[in-house]
Formats: structure tokens, C-alpha cells, sequence
């Protein structure tokens, strides 16, 4: 058997273990179906989701923000991580207040983005942004660290400025590093937008989700949440894929 089948049968045995459980856990009274419902009535609610342009909407909202919390907080983290590893002065008091400040827990912030931006999307794009950004900042420092030395030296005997030693070697070396960083941060930014969309906010899937819980179709819920879990997956197994081909590409160089 195919290493690509093997894992696919494995996949299904998986999924069919865990419909047995959720089955039995009803059935035995662990858990009343009122708060489980059966999978055959979440699986039941996905077609009314798909065609619902407000859920549409919703998830489109979520996904936007999701997106540019994951591009903004990319961007400044690889900038700002090539230059702390590179800019000897900066190294030390960067480290400490980096330290200082990926300690504080990105949900606690809520609060405070709430009162800064109030509940439109800027709010959980800020939150977002603040907890996936130290993930990607660590992920370029470690990559610019691990830069072969060779590579530096002859971009030395050749005479280039900081700029291009920095754009043409560190960054290409660095560059896996880089995306495994945002690989891991994609999923964080999907739990916050999600989380400050449950706690506050305008429009989005969370709210969507707080909608249909306080009306008691707790079936419904959980559909959106299993919508969520694929399109989770999804992203991860895109993001995967692009990590392998910056890893080719990077020794092809």
C-alpha cells in the first residue's frame, strides 16, 4: 500500500472512530444531546450554512481579517527580526522588551482594543496581529542566526552594502525558518480573530456563532465550528506545502 493511500485509510479510520465516540457519548448520557447534538443533525445543518449569504458574509469577514493579521504581522515581524539580528546595538534591549512583551496573553488585550478601536474590525485585527507577530519575529531570528557564514563572507569580499547582503543572502537562508513561523502563526490568528469576534465585535463568524447559541440551535453551532476545523485544516496543509517548496528552493540556491 502507497505511503499516500496508507494515510488516507488511516484519515477515514480516524474520522470513523471519532463519530462512533461522539455517538456513544450521547447514547450513554455522558453528555445530553441538547448540548451534543448528533453528528447526523450538524452534518444535516451544512447545506442551510453554505447557502445562507449572512454566514457567507460572516466567514468572508472572519477570513479577511484573518488575512490581513497574518500579512501585516509577517511583514513588520520579518523586518523588524532581520534587523535586531543584524543590528548588533539593537540585539540586546530589543530581546528583553520582546520577552517582556510576548508574555502578556493576546486575549487579555480584548478589552483594551475594544476601547482603541471599538468593535469593527480593526479590533481583532490588532489582537490578531500582537499575538502572531512574536511567532514570526522569533521563527526570522532564528532563521537569520542559522545564515551560513560563508554566504556572509562572500558577500563581504564582494563590497555589498547591508541592504543587499541582507536581501540577496540573509533572507533567502532565512526564508524557512520564516515560513514555518507563519505556518504556526496562521493558526494562531484564526483561534484570536475568532476568540475577539466571541467577546466582541461587529460581524464575523464568532458573533455569528454567539447569534445562533443564544437562540438555542446548538446544532448549528457546531456545524460552524466544524466549517471552521476544514478551513483550518486547509490553510495548514496550503502553508505546509509552500514550507517544503521554500525549503527546495532555498537549497537549490
Amino acid at each position: 500500500m502507497s505511503a499516500k493511500l496508507n494515510a488516507v485509510v488511516l484519515g477515514v479510520v480516524g474520522l470513523a472512530s471519532l463519530l462512533v465516540a461522539w455517538t456513544i457519548v450521547i447514547e450513554v448520557g455522558l453528555v445530553s444531546s441538547s448540548s451534543l447534538p448528533y453528528a447526523t443533525n450538524v452534518a444535516g445543518k451544512l447545506p442551510q450554512l453554505l447557502t445562507d449569504g449572512d454566514f457567507l458574509r460572516s466567514l468572508g469577514d472572519t477570513m479577511w481579517g484573518w488575512l490581513a493579521a497574518l500579512v501585516l504581522s509577517s511583514v513588520a515581524a520579518v523586518v523588524v527580526g532581520v534587523l535586531m539580528s543584524t543590528v548588533s546595538w539593537l540585539t540586546r534591549p530589543a530581546t528583553l522588551a520582546v520577552n517582556i512583551l510576548r508574555s502578556i496573553p493576546s486575549t487579555a488585550l480584548i478589552p483594551v482594543a475594544i476601547l482603541i478601536f471599538g468593535l469593527g474590525p480593526q479590533m481583532k485585527i490588532s489582537v490578531a496581529v500582537y499575538a502572531t507577530f512574536w511567532v514570526v519575529l522569533i521563527n526570522t531570528m532564528y532563521g537569520v542566526a542559522s545564515t551560513e557564514p560563508m554566504r556572509l563572507d562572500a558577500a563581504r569580499s564582494f563590497h555589498w552594502g547591508w541592504l543587499r547582503t541582507h536581501t540577496l543572502v540573509t533572507l533567502p537562508s532565512a526564508l524557512p525558518s520564516i515560513v514555518t513561523g507563519i505556518r504556526i502563526a496562521s493558526g494562531i490568528a484564526l483561534v484570536v480573530v475568532l476568540s475577539a469576534e466571541l467577546l466582541g465585535a461587529k460581524s464575523g463568524l464568532g458573533t455569528e456563532m454567539v447569534r445562533y447559541q443564544q437562540s438555542l440551535q446548538i446544532d448549528v453551532v457546531y456545524a460552524m465550528l466544524l466549517i471552521t476545523g476544514v478551513i483550518g485544516t486547509v490553510l495548514y496543509t496550503a502553508l505546509v506545502r509552500v514550507e517544503k517548496l521554500s525549503m527546495r528552493w532555498v537549497r537549490s540556491v
